[in-house]
């Protein structure tokens, strides 16, 4: 801009100075004669005006043309770009550390630490579109926790397809620890299911309805929740009483696997938008229960009233579940597994819980930010939970026999330093359902277990 106006300044000076020195001989000359040779100097300045006009508009030009190039580009890039600014990965790396009291390892050796999980997560939206995804690896196998597509259809309603959490009893988890509870163990709580939800808010109602074509993606056990095993290993060398003949008998599966459920939740929370809410939840579930070995269908139900408390720095939550599985199982002699039991399995681990019954389960906790260096929050916590069967129940030797109701207890706390944290849990049962190898001899035993790692 600066050259520029330095030419046309040039100009004008030079226009005025040939008029200038023009002037006397001009005064000697008849007036058409002056006329015509300032029509002639006017039409000159009027063609450099509008050179200077052209070079000035041509870079102006070009640099429209350059933002409205850019625009464009922007433009067709700009939901792409917004996907990506509203999807957030996170993830998640644990070791684990475990002293079990049954262990004579663990007891010579003062425990073991093994590697614990990786997870990596995705969550997003895309205008009314909504997406996530969490995968996991353990020590030896891993698969999809959860994983769906989803819909915002109005600001209260939204629908989600795919592998999604099952709306009952105390969302998200139903615990408060870091180990779980029995409902949790068996399937109750933070169970993932393949189907479609609808999730529905209107001021301190939450209301969800699902409909699951399946328990999970596949029959094996390698999965978050528990579910029943879908799968079809006959027994071998087992009798009518269940009882193993030889050293080399083995017992089966029972095959069942829940299809086409309906689940519903309704809760309630009372002071909500407060520091101080206590949500009251109802929820049921229930549907096909197919089994694999007899091609036959049976049944089964679950139905749930939960209680989540906030309460400043206190935190509590109460269920109580009932529920029920009517199964068309194979023979004794087929499976090996009595009809008292439901084989399920997680975490690729197979185990028993009691086929009809009871389930009751209380929490509480404490969270306290501090001030000490790095650590910025200490995280006290204590789960308790146990079975009431109704009829005989065992946990081991096929679910023959029967034993006290299983009780299991958690006590610890989780402290926090930034993205790294350190979970320290003391883990005492009595019957519980033979989790991971702890004996069902109708005594307690201990596991101490720590977890640590680091969230990004």
């Amino acid at each position: 801009m600066t050259q520029r106006s330095f030419k046309a300044a040039g100009l004008a000076f030079g226009v005025t100075s040939t008029l200038a020195f023009a002037a006397p001989a001009l005064a000697q000359q008849d007036t058409q004669a002056m006329q015509r040779q300032l029509d002639a100097l006017r039409a000159q300045v009027e063609r450099m005006e509008q050179q200077l006009e052209a070079q000035q508009a041509t870079p102006a030009a070009s640099d429209s043309q350059d933002v409205a190039q850019t625009r464009e580009l922007a433009e067709e890039n700009r939901s792409l770009l917004e996907s990506i600014q509203n999807s957030q990965i996170s993830g998640t790396l644990q070791l684990n550390a475990t002293y079990n009291d049954w262990d004579q390892v663990d007891k010579d050796t003062a425990g073991d630490m093994d590697f614990g999980k990786f997870v990596l997560a995705l969550n997003g939206e895309h205008g009314n579109f909504l997406y996530g995804f969490d995968y996991r690896f353990y020590d030896g196998y891993q698969f999809l926790k959860s994983g769906w597509m989803g819909y915002q259809a109005t600001e209260n309603d939204t629908v989600k397809v795919g592998l999604v959490q099952t709306p009952f009893g105390n969302m998200d988890y139903g615990y408060l620890g870091w180990y779980g509870t029995l409902p949790y163990l068996s399937g109750f709580n933070d169970n993932q299911n393949a189907g479609i939800k609808w999730d529905h808010t209107q001021g301190a109602w939450d209301t969800s309805l699902a409909f699951f074509k399946s328990d999970q993606l596949g029959d094996s056990n390698e999965h978050y929740g528990a579910n029943a095993i879908g799968g079809t290993t006959d027994a071998t060398d087992v009798n009518a009483q269940g009882e193993l003949l030889n050293d080399d008998a083995t017992r089966g599966n029972q095959g069942n696997t829940e299809e086409n459920q309906l689940a519903a939740r309704v809760a309630y929370t009372f002071g909500q938008g407060t520091d101080y809410t206590t949500e009251i939840n109802v929820s049921a579930k229930g549907g096909q229960l197919y089994n694999n070995q007899t091609n036959e269908s049976g049944s089964n139900w679950q139905a749930a009233v939960g209680l989540n408390g906030s309460y400043g720095n206190w935190y509590t939550l109460l269920q109580a579940t009932a529920y029920e599985y009517d199964a068309e199982n194979p023979g004794i002699t087929e499976s090996g597994i009595s009809d008292d039991v439901m084989q399920i399995g997680a975490f690729g681990f197979n185990y028993l819980i009691p086929a009809e019954g009871q389930m009751y389960s209380a929490s509480l906790a404490y969270s306290m930010n501090v001030d000490w260096g790095d650590i910025d929050n200490l995280y006290f916590y204590n789960d308790f939970s146990y079975i009431s069967p109704n009829g005989d129940y065992s946990p081991v030797d096929g679910g023959f026999g029967n034993v006290d109701d299983p009780m299991l207890n958690e006590l610890g706390m989780k402290v926090t330093a930034g993205p790294y944290y350190a979970w320290f849990s003391v883990i005492a049962n009595k019957n519980a359902l033979g989790y991971f190898g702890s004996p069902t001899d109708g005594n307690w035993h201990t596991s101490v277990q720590s977890n640590f790692g680091f969230n990004f």
